[in-house]
């Protein structure tokens, strides 16, 4: 029979096996967050794009108001009140997809879970060492 460890070594090893545990869970929230962040970053991506294609479809809303003001002649203004139309549709499809993108953005579940089954397993071992 194998002797009993002593009460100094069981308490080392309960230190070791903890500190390799939460760097273990601290690795896991760092990857949790790293792929969160480069989901935000393609939105933030497709939001610039969004808002670069409602500024040019302003610009050409503006540049159709002036000619038709003008000239009030249907092909001159038609065709940039077209073009800006054009952009503002696709602006919209930007943000509809944008909107999907967002919905993809997790919290890092996985390791809350873990960070609880510490915190609870270290107040378990509290109770009993009380």
């Amino acid at each position: 029979m194998a002797p009993q460890p002593s009460l100094k070594q069981l308490v080392t090893n309960t230190i070791s096996d903890g500190k390799r545990l939460l760097t273990a869970q601290v690795n896991l929230t760092t990857t949790e967050l790293s792929q969160t962040s480069k989901t935000i970053g393609q939105i933030s991506l497709l939001a610039v794009i969004a808002i670069s294609l409602i500024s040019m479809g302003g610009i050409f809303l503006l540049i159709a108001i002036a000619y038709s003001l003008v000239a009030l002649g249907l092909p001159v203004w038609a065709g940039f009140l077209i073009v800006a139309v054009v952009l503002f549709l696709l602006a919209g499809v930007l943000g509809i997809v944008m909107k999907g993108k967002g919905k993809a953005i997790k919290a890092p579940n996985v390791a809350r879970e873990e960070w609880n089954k510490t915190s609870d397993s270290l107040a378990a071992l509290n109770k009993r060492a009380e």
